[in-house]
């Protein structure tokens, strides 16, 4: 049964419905079984090109063929008349068996009657009806002669259609259908007026032509309020019809003809002030219908009214009606800025495809435009439409005109382009945002306006991560540091937020090590004395996160940088070098350590104790006792804490030497040595004025000046050969601190060699030259110990220079001739000369060298 049921559908489908008609570019759908007590059967259709909706009204031309005539009129009226208040024709065909009349896609006014239909759009509708009767009865002529439910039609919209055009005509035609066939429409005798029903249709032409469309108007109110109505004697009883309209409604009513109203003047009686058209709804579409002709200060004042009562209006019809016309005005110049708010809030609503074909290609359009009121609008109004844009459209053509607004010459559209870059980012690509945007950005960071750059600096921080590593690394840290030298406070505030992640999703984790210490930190220390409170307020915060942050990072770090594989010892063995703690506590205590790991690793290599010397008779190493081993400790002692003539004791637990076959005291008697030499020559070591010029800048305090002495006990304690490793181009004081120094006296090393060129380059021969040989330990005091062999002086240079020595091992014997000191002096200034040439370039490079010593 069921298939049987299928396959006559099918059938009618075909046949009945017109697939089969020939060119008809419609098919005809499922028919609307609401829609039954007219002549015509609805039916939904799509049309064949582009799949777009219609509605079909079908007649039968076979079974009701007493009808033809009606449907026939009805057919030559839809193609000849034209208003906006009437149904749509689109198409129509004629065949032997069917008529069929497309439309715009409608809905029987009974289907919404039943459904509560809003009361704004009641009346907007009987508006509506009122409208195009006053034109076909007064303007075009016509006698409608078919006003009811039935006849009316409802849009997507929600706006009535006027429709039932079967008697539709007028009475100078030959045989007007009114006046031959109106009695064939069903139940026509129930809408007919008083004077119809005592003789026949013929009487409408005694009367005004608006009488009979008055009578049935005023049948469609009660109908659309109480309901349908059984007989006339039910239209008395005004029921559900607002007071305000009853009255009128009544006048409508009237049993004689020749008195009664028309249309027309209910329609103005409705238009009056407080009149029962006068509804904000009504109000908002009559205005819109007539908005190009209103003057600029009447439009702006609507706009602002609208806007805020739209959503009070029904949904539909404000998607299909109020929003097409707005559309309309804004495309065409005559709305301005102020139509986009309600279009953003209207447009909300639309689905996906209604939205990109009404509201997309529109908006694109604007922005192009160079009105800067509407681009300031659309700016304004971005975060209401850009989600519903698409990726594509927005990074291909609406960016590159919304970037236009980030040079305007008018501030207000500067700043609000910049705060529209958070709104459009995620549909960017990555080639516009590190590239494009951030070259626009950077320019803003130095506007004019206090407030654009302030906004400009949080606009980065938000924006940071969508920036690639590479961008972000180069770009953040200069940008935000750029901005804490801002003259306006605020502008500092957003940076220090910006750096520490306040603001934005980027926190300080995001930053490299060296960047936070070097560049990060310095930079928000300046602003922590800044002169208004909230910048030192919020820079206190900033580096307390950065100060953490430094700290976990501090904590992940190896003890030291050095790695030490140690050297073969004297007794075959592996030995690594481990720096004293108590040494490196100090502030200085690293250089110490540091000159003592180079000494004792070989670095500096002593010539072996007892090697023969020119004029001597030192033992060979294979006769000397082997020398044992001891664990030396660094000490420092500055000022009057030492007994040491220049303010450093450099001790050895135990008394006698390092395992490498020297006592470290000898190092210190060595320099001590050096500068007492220097001293005796000038005092200045060669530096001359030129030293205290070097560090003068930098804050160093000049080294204390040596008297003048002859070379000291200390001296005498160096039972060593000293020869030169390699050619020696300076002399230098390795540490010149008196005992009178200071605690603020800065401590000056010599550096060590360390095989490269640097600012410092020349110092290292101090300790490279020297190869010492001892064979006993040196006493607290720096005596001389007598069972030493002979050893030569040191000039200023720490050369060796030819002395007699004696046989014996006796006492080293002092250079006291005159033509010795003449030649040491010649030396001396030769060295001076070089020394200052050095110092001249050392100079140059002073900010990039390391001040005091050189840390291995």
């Amino acid at each position: 049964m069921a298939y049987l049921t299928d396959f006559v559908k099918s059938t009618l489908s075909r046949v009945v419905l017109g697939r089969e008609v020939p060119s008809f570019p419609y098919n005809i759908g499922e028919r609307v079984d609401s829609f039954d007590s007219t002549i015509w059967s609805l039916h939904k259709g799509i049309k064949k090109e582009d799949s777009s909706p219609v509605s079909v009204l079908c007649f039968d031309c076979v079974r009701q063929r007493d009808k033809l005539p009606l449907a026939r009129n009805a057919f030559k009226k839809f193609r000849t008349i034209r208003h906006p208040d009437l149904i749509k024709y689109i198409d129509g065909v004629e065949t032997e068996a069917n008529i069929y009349i497309v439309t715009d896609p409608v809905t029987p006014l009974q289907d919404h009657l039943r459904a509560d239909l809003d009361p704004n759009l009641i009346r907007w509708g009987l508006y509506k009806v009122a409208n195009v009767l006053k034109f076909l009865t007064v303007d075009a002529s016509f006698i409608h002669g078919n006003i009811r439910t039935s006849s009316i039609f409802i849009t997507k919209s929600g706006e009535w259609k006027v429709g039932g055009f079967e008697a539709l005509s007028s009475l100078k035609e030959d045989q007007p259908a009114i006046l031959t066939f109106a009695g064939l429409i069903p139940e026509s005798n129930r809408y007919a007026p008083p004077e119809v029903r005592k003789k026949s249709w013929n009487v409408v032409k005694e009367y005004e032509l608006w009488s009979t469309d008055t009578w049935h108007y005023a049948c469609l109110i009660y109908e659309v309020y109480n309901g349908a109505f059984a007989n006339p004697e039910q239209l008395a009883n005004s029921g559900k019809i607002p007071a305000e309209m009853a009255p009128f409604y009544k006048n409508l009513l009237r049993p004689d003809p020749k008195v009664r109203p028309s249309v027309g003047d209910f329609l103005d009686k409705g238009l009056q002030a407080k009149g029962f058209f006068q509804n904000d709804l009504v109000q908002v579409v009559l205005f819109l219908e007539n908005f190009s002709v209103k003057e600029p200060l009447h439009r702006d004042t609507f706009l602002r009214k609208l806007d805020l009562q739209i959503e009070r209006f029904p949904k539909e019809f404000c998607r299909y009606k109020v929003l097409p016309e707005l559309i309309h005005a804004l495309e065409y110049g005559s709305g301005g800025a102020k139509v986009l708010p309600p279009i953003v809030k209207i447009s909300a609503e639309l689905d996906e495809s209604e939205y990109e074909t009404m509201i997309a290609n529109v908006l694109v359009k604007m922005f192009a435009s160079t009105d800067r009121s509407i681009r300031l609008s659309l700016l304004e109004n971005l975060n209401g439409f850009i989600e519903r844009m698409n990726k594509k459209i927005v990074n291909d053509k609406i960016f590159p005109n919304m970037a236009l607004g980030f040079t305007d010459t008018a501030p207000i559209i500067r700043e609000w382009t910049v705060k529209s870059v958070l709104l459009v980012i995620g549909k960017l690509s990555d080639r516009v945002i590190n590239y494009d945007l951030l070259k626009y950005l950077g320019k803003l960071q130095t506007d004019e306006e206090p407030g654009i750059r302030t906004n400009t600096v949080i606009c980065l921080g938000k924006i940071s991560k969508y920036l690639n590593d590479s961008t972000k690394a180069k770009i953040m840290v200069p940008a935000f540091t750029r901005s804490l030298r801002d003259p306006f406070a605020h502008a500092r505030v957003a940076s220090l937020m910006a750096l520490s992640g306040k603001s934005h999703t980027t926190t300080s984790e995001s930053y490299d090590k060296n960047d936070i210490a070097t560049r990060i930190i310095p930079c928000i220390s300046l602003t922590l004395l800044d002169t208004e409170k909230i910048v030192r307020v919020q820079a206190l915060k900033s580096l307390e996160i950065f100060s953490k942050r430094i700290e976990k990072l501090v904590e992940s770090m190896p003890d030291s940088a050095i790695v030490d594989t140690g050297r073969d010892s004297p007794n075959g063995g592996i030995r690594s070098i481990v720096p004293s703690i108590a040494a490196s506590e100090t502030w200085a205590g690293w250089a110490v350590s540091s000159i003592t790991k180079k000494l004792v690793t070989g670095e500096m290599q002593p010539q072996a104790i007892g090697s023969p010397q020119p004029g001597s008779s030192t033992p060979s190493p294979a006769s000397t006792p082997a020398p044992s081993t001891s664990t030396t400790s660094n000490s420092m002692s500055l000022g009057g804490h030492s007994s040491a003539a220049n303010g450093l004791q450099i001790a050895t637990e135990g008394g006698s030497r390092s395992a490498d076959g020297f006592s470290v005291n000898r190092y210190s008697s060595a320099l001590a040595a050096v500068e007492a030499d220097e001293a005796a020559n000038g005092g200045n070591g060669g530096w001359g004025n030129e030293d205290d010029d070097l560090f003068a800048d930098e804050g160093f305090e000049p080294m204390d000046q040596l008297e003048p002495a002859t070379p000291s006990s200390m001296q005498s304690t160096m039972n060593t050969r000293v020869t030169t490793s390699r050619p020696s181009t300076s002399a230098s004081s390795a540490m010149a601190l008196g005992g009178g120094v200071k605690p603020s006296a800065r401590l000056g090393f010599g550096a060590v060699h360390d095989g490269g060129a640097d600012a410092w380059d020349g110092e290292d021969d101090l300790f490279a030259s020297l190869n010492l040989n001892s064979t006993g330990s040196s006493g607290g005091d720096g005596g001389s110990n007598t069972s030493r062999p002979p050893s030569s002086p040191l000039n200023s240079l720490g050369r060796s220079v030819s002395t007699p020595t004696a046989s014996d091992g006796g006492a080293t014997t002092s250079p006291g001739g005159t033509a010795r000191k003449e030649e040491r002096m010649a030396e001396l200034d030769r060295k001076r000369e070089e020394r200052r040439q050095r110092m001249a370039e050392a100079r140059e490079r002073k900010k990039e060298s390391l001040l005091g010593a050189k840390k291995l």
